[in-house]
């Protein structure tokens, strides 16, 4: 890697090479497929994908249910339904009490979640706009996905093995991975399955019982085959390994298996990172609000990141949150990688053209976004998702399409760049900033991992 004299964009140039060999032409036909459903916005496919997830958890009082609703630009809005975050002091509130006294309660953090799952959001609008009359704030438990829901079904497709994890190198990099230290990189995400490969990648992840992707359980008790979003978490570490390959990776479980997040999990499972020693954030899920607001929860836990973790001599946060820009293809707001203090990253096709199906607008970084190769958990694809579903074997590799494996591959760059070069992790950012290559609307766009185009 030559970040100083490489063409901008260019970087990384030659540092990941790919050889797919006669699979070529299926994956370019793969790829092309999985562009083509991260591109439809049809209302039918949406709604008949939303209504087969909501359904697969329906029978889980456990579960955060998921209500719909439409924004004015028509764009879905996920929301866990009958649920309210308001603070505990406000709580304790007479008042408070007695709007919600008929309501579940669960402590997250200073705030507490309210659940009642036959509340509708007519019901939910009225008391929040009654609290609001005695100045006490209470807001909706928004939810996040793995994708944009509604851009088609399919997933990830078999791909060729990356070969043993002892044997990968990056050509150009040092081969003790460099002088600096290797700052600790969480992924926040599914989760990591909890066989241990054979091939060695992600072996020296820690694996327990609260960072596990369980990989088949909806509907309740699971249907053997994978669940919507299995796997996820496994691969985006395992991009961020393929970048890094000396990163100190750390898996977080926030959502669940189908790939839905709510605000109070997410903001858990970001500032148990933080607080964990996590240098380097990584978050490949997002969605939009209602009102184009914040989520409440989301928001506190980065500004706690950043308040804990304070500022340099130069003034910048200490820490490095990275986030999905988003699979809307529009300029819309997205959650996390909207806020204060958050790297986004949207997608480019192979070519480094800006892709039509990615979100775009207030982003820092965009890199290669369709056709990224990682590795991915043993199991069979379900017909409901996929209408010609793959088998997946041991030791499996894919190829997947998206936002969400252009944002790890920034965060794996950072940790690289912190071991090679003994920077900081915010001296990385701005290193890739400058050597990056300006495009409207997606920030600094370069290419790390090639993909496929």
């Amino acid at each position: 890697m030559n970040l100083t004299d490489a063409p901008l964009g260019y970087a990384f140039e030659g540092d990941y090479p790919e050889s797919y060999g006669s699979e070529l032409v299926r994956l370019r036909t793969i790829v092309a497929q999985q562009v083509v459903r991260l591109a439809d916005t049809r209302p039918s496919a949406e709604g008949r994908l939303l209504g087969i997830l909501i359904g697969r958890r329906s029978s889980d009082p456990q579960r955060a249910q998921i209500e719909v609703a439409l924004r004015r630009d028509g764009a879905p809005s996920l929301l866990a339904r009958g649920e309210l975050l308001i603070s505990a002091k406000d709580l304790a509130r007479g008042a408070a009490g007695a709007l919600v006294q008929d309501y579940d309660d669960q402590s997250v953090g200073d705030h507490v979640r309210l659940r009642r799952f036959a509340a509708g959001r007519a019901e939910l609008a009225r008391i929040i706009d009654g609290l609001g009359v005695q100045d006490i704030a209470a807001h909706p438990n928004y939810i996040a996905s793995m994708a944009a829901v509604g851009k088609g079904v399919g997933g990830p497709e078999n791909a060729p093995s990356l070969g043993d994890f002892a044997n990968y190198r990056i050509p150009n990099a040092p081969g003790d991975g460099g002088p600096g230290p290797r700052p600790p990189v969480a992924v926040i995400d599914t989760g990591i399955e909890e066989k241990v490969r054979t091939d060695h990648w992600l072996g020296d992840v820690t694996r327990t019982k609260d960072n596990l992707d369980l990989l088949d359980v909806l509907p309740r008790g699971g249907d053997g085959f994978l669940d919507y979003e299995a796997g996820h978490g496994t691969f985006v570490a395992g991009v961020v390994q393929r970048v890094a390959p000396t990163a100190d990776i750390k898996v977080y479980r926030a959502a669940d298996t189908d790939g839905f997040a709510t605000d109070d999990d997410i903001a858990a499972a970001i500032v148990q990172a933080h607080r964990d020693g996590a240098e380097i954030i990584n978050l490949s899920l997002g969605g939009k609000t209602l009102d184009d607001q914040p989520p409440l929860l989301m928001q506190q836990a980065v500004e706690t990141v950043h308040a804990e973790a304070g500022r340099d001599s130069k003034g910048r946060f200490n820490k490095v949150i990275v986030a999905a820009a988003g699979n809307y293809g529009d300029r819309g707001i997205v959650w996390p990688a909207a806020l204060d203090g958050v790297e986004a990253v949207a997608g480019l096709t192979a070519y480094l053209s800006p892709a039509s199906w990615s979100s775009y607008g207030a982003v820092r970084f965009s890199t290669v976004g369709e056709g990224i190769r990682s590795v991915y958990p043993e199991g069979a694809e379900s017909p409901l998702f996929d209408p010609e579903p793959d088998t997946f074997g041991p030791d499996a590799t894919a190829v997947w399409s998206g936002t969400s494996f252009a944002a790890p591959q920034i965060a794996g760059a950072v940790a690289r760049i912190v071991a090679e070069q003994n920077v900081s992790p915010r001296d990385a950012v701005d290193l890739l900033d400058m050597r990056g290559k300006a495009v409207v609307g997606f920030g600094k766009a370069m290419r790390i991992l090639q993909g496929i185009g």
